[in-house]
């Protein structure tokens, strides 16, 4: 087994942890989401390591990423949960699906070579977007049907300035390119271009919103910035490090356009929660259908063969399932934490 890099994994772990700082300066406000963020981080860096040790892994820096990262996504998963159940329901949304999800599908992913997800689907994901992506964008699709259409249209959208709104995306970029090149826990002759393929394509995405949106005649401002990055992380994650820089801004430019105008597309009262998680997994499909094609050396255009985009997307419909399943066993664990603190009413206290 070969041991990663420790100074990589070290500085790649403290530069993930920017990701939920980016979205928290573009999420509505709310006194508690802070709270809910760092409880769920915790919970799901703590059932990282465990579960780390218990397979037996020897390479502490990596396990020191993978708690990392995994702290990153669920706070990331908290606040953006948080406008629409309240911060004590995302903290516990945001926990679940750390422990029941994230881990087991991060672990399908990464966990040995071939991963599972390769050889059940004959899939490839590089940086874990089923796991990122995939997964929490359909349980907080699944779940946005706890709340009311009404209320959560009622609520007023905080005007960001756009100074904050790029400082957010800065942040993010810097978080997302840290945590695609952990992945490869040490460096390669790859590293330069996971780098390169990071940085610019994940600045190509949040472009890419901002002109669907002025073409659909709709007004965005740092949270649609935010909204491209996430969807460009999607769209390129499942092969950043195979793609060429034409085939870079395919996958980019054809997740994001397609996962936007989902949202831009949608009526001012529809759930934008829930046409954001959607467009999400359609820009992960997007661009894992680019990569499918286009991939050097193993893409459809050097083989001739369909598999891999059969692979890709079996992959995707496999996570959603899955997740599915487990959302729905949090809707009823909601259920029973809104019957035990019957003072505080449902669980969206903010």
């Amino acid at each position: 087994m070969i041991m990663s890099d420790p100074l990589l994994q070290l500085v790649c772990a403290t530069l993930v942890l920017l990701v939920p700082c980016g979205i928290v300066l573009v999420a509505p406000r709310s006194p508690l989401r802070l709270r809910a963020a760092i409880a769920a981080a915790v919970i799901a860096s703590t059932a990282s390591v465990v579960i780390d040790v218990v397979s037996s892994s020897v390479d502490l820096a990596a396990v020191v990423f993978d708690a990392a990262g995994a702290a990153a996504f669920a706070a990331s998963v908290a606040i953006l949960a948080t406008p629409q159940h309240g911060a004590r329901a995302a903290g516990v949304i945001a926990s679940l699906w750390a422990v029941l999800v994230y881990q087991p599908v991060f672990g399908a992913v990464v966990s040995a070579v071939p991963s599972t997800v390769q050889l059940v689907f004959g899939a490839v994901d590089f940086a874990a977007v089923l796991a990122t992506h995939v997964s929490a964008a359909t349980v907080l699709a699944v779940l946005s049907w706890r709340t009311g259409r009404a209320e959560q249209a009622a609520r007023a959208q905080e005007s960001i300035p756009i100074p904050r709104g790029v400082l957010a995306v800065a942040l993010l970029v810097a978080g997302g390119t840290a945590w695609m090149l952990g992945l490869e826990r040490v460096l390669s002759e790859s590293s330069g271009r996971i780098v390169l393929n990071s940085v610019g394509g994940l600045a190509l995405g949040v472009v890419v919103w901002l002109l669907v949106a002025q073409i659909a005649g709709r007004r965005s401002g740092p949270d649609g910035m935010v909204a491209g990055f996430v969807m460009a992380w999607g769209a390129l994650g499942t092969g950043v490090a195979f793609l060429s820089p034409a085939a870079l801004i395919a996958s980019v430019v054809l997740g994001v356009a397609s996962g936007a105008a989902v949202v831009v597309r949608a009526r001012e009262r529809a759930n934008r929660a829930r046409r954001f998680a959607i467009g999400t997994v359609i820009a992960v499909v997007a661009g894992g259908t680019v990569l499918a094609i286009l991939a050097d050396g193993f893409g459809m255009a050097a083989t001739g063969s369909v598999a891999l985009i059969a692979g890709q997307l079996g992959a995707v419909i496999g996570v959603i399932v899955y997740s599915i399943v487990i959302a729905f066993g949090m809707w009823a664990c909601l259920a029973v934490v809104d019957a035990l603190t019957p003072r505080l009413g449902p669980s969206r206290v903010r």
